[in-house]
């Protein structure tokens, strides 16, 4: 199985711009948001904003119901020496703010000359713009988008080309599929990446999940790009809040 799923490439395929995500009509199923924490021993929590000291981030991962029912299906696809890292999933309005800023901060400084509406843009390819649209949520606001990684038993994370969060090409999920595609010949560590890739992005596709091509470590379930890109008529998950979960 494990061969299989590295060997397998990421499909190539077409950019759905935020205006069609945000057109898809929404009819929330009112699951509740859940604890990951203690949900299946090959499931790991690290509350990446938390533990940095983030503004209104929580020590806990919470996820709509059903998500977490699909990790659950994810993780039993895993090599049994390896186990998921869940690095963030619900996000209130005050952390994707705060997220969205720095992120634009960041990208300013790489970008001097950028002009303001293009680095609205620009940031917009790697943290969702905070929303209080019921029509437009963030897919974090949702509970319906989770970001993790891959980590050995022992502790070691995967190698998968770029930091986590990193706004950068190479942080694109099919980053060194293409560089293959153009005829580049990938160092070993290229292909290591390339391969932990994969292995994430088949894994959480046979789940039922689907990727943001943006970021190799985010992806979605009942959220507004998960019914187009499964042709649903409708997000099963709109944005919801802790207080209408607790």
């Amino acid at each position: 199985m494990q061969e299989y799923m590295i060997d397998k490439p990421i499909p190539s395929k077409k950019e759905i711009s935020w205006e069609t995500v945000y057109s898809k009509p929404i009819a929330d199923c009112g699951e509740k948001l859940v604890p990951l924490s203690q949900i299946a021993k090959n499931i790991l929590v690290h509350s990446v904003y938390f533990e940095a000291g983030l503004s209104g981030s929580l020590k806990e991962c919470y996820a709509r119901d059903g998500l977490s029912k699909k990790l659950i299906k994810a993780s039993s696809l895993l090599p049994k020496s390896l186990v998921f890292v869940v690095l963030d999933v619900w996000r209130s309005q005050q952390v994707q703010r705060s997220l969205f800023e720095e992120c634009k901060k960041t990208l300013a400084m790489e970008n001097p000359k950028i002009d303001k509406d293009k680095l609205d843009v620009l940031t917009q390819q790697y943290v969702a713009l905070p929303s209080t649209n019921i029509s437009a949520p963030s897919p974090h606001s949702t509970g319906g988008a989770v970001d993790l990684t891959i980590a050995k038993r022992d502790g070691i994370d995967l190698f998968f080309g770029s930091p986590f969060d990193h706004p950068g090409e190479i942080s694109y999920t099919r980053y060194f599929e293409k560089k293959l595609e153009q005829g580049n010949i990938l160092s070993r560590k290229e292909k290591e990446a390339m391969q932990n890739r994969r292995l994430l992005y088949n894994i959480m596709k046979t789940a039922g999940f689907v990727n943001y091509p943006c970021e190799w470590w985010h992806y979605e379930y009942g959220t507004q790009r998960w019914a187009i890109e499964t042709k649903r008529e409708k997000a099963i998950y709109g944005a919801t809040s802790m207080s209408q979960d607790a």
